[in-house]
């Protein structure tokens, strides 16, 4: 794991008014606490601190000046960004470690290369993107590189076949997927077919209930004129 320094400032305002102002300021409010020492808060300039963050990510060491002319070895334990707007940061939590003393910590996986099941449509998929480990603090990887170059559709890395230290233990269940290449996704439609016979049928059915209704109202109409006939025989 990198070492590398971050300049902090101490605070002494608490709750959410004073993290608003502070954030208002340009600055990201901060604690730091472990090692069975109280909790001291803390704040960090926004700017440097994703400068920080994009050089050296949030698994390293840093070596931490929380009082003056003390300096101590701590890492990130966790960074608050808004929910929506991902740039903006919250709230940073940092924790006190030993460099003899094992800690465990959430490790990023970077795939390289281009799958050969690719070509043939195969899709990649990549459902594990930490992995967890426990260790000395200077053995700890910055992040674990996985080749995919050679997975062919069907093939699947589980976190056993990860080769690492046998210093490093590695927290996750062995038999969970951390990135595979699994078959083409075809999404199949059901198209109907009408037959051709089977509109004409229809359509042949229809004229003749127009026919039986024509039939039936000439019927009909000579019933009536034989009614006015017999009315007119009547009044003769």
């Amino acid at each position: 794991m990198q070492q590398a320094k971050l300049e902090v400032q101490p605070r002494n305002a608490f709750g959410k008014q004073s993290a608003r102002a502070i954030r208002r300021a340009g600055d990201v409010p901060a604690v730091v606490y472990g090692r069975k020492e109280g909790t001291v808060p803390l704040q960090i300039n926004e700017r440097l601190l994703k400068q920080f963050l994009r050089t050296y990510g949030e698994n390293v060491i840093i070596n931490m000046e929380v009082t003056e002319g003390k300096s101590e070895p701590v890492i990130i334990k966790e960074i608050q960004r808004d929910t929506v707007e991902k740039r903006i940061l919250l709230h940073a939590d940092f924790l006190r470690i030993s460099l003899d003393e094992p800690v465990t910590s959430s490790v990023p996986i970077v795939i390289v290369g281009t799958p050969a099941g690719a070509q043939e449509g195969g899709v990649l998929e990549f459902p594990l993107r930490y992995l967890t480990l426990n260790c000395l603090p200077a053995l700890m990887p910055n992040e674990i590189t996985i080749d995919v170059t050679n997975l062919n559709i069907g093939d699947i890395i589980y976190v056993q076949d990860i080769e690492i230290d046998d210093e490093i233990e590695v927290i996750d269940e062995a038999q969970r997927i951390i990135v595979s290449v699994s078959q083409p996704r075809v999404i199949v439609e059901e198209v109907v077919e009408v037959e051709e016979g089977e509109e004409g049928e229809e359509g042949e059915e229809r004229d003749g209930d127009d026919a039986a209704e024509d039939e039936a109202e000439e019927r009909t109409e000579p019933e009536v004129i034989s009614r006015r006939r017999r009315n007119e025989d009547d009044e003769e």
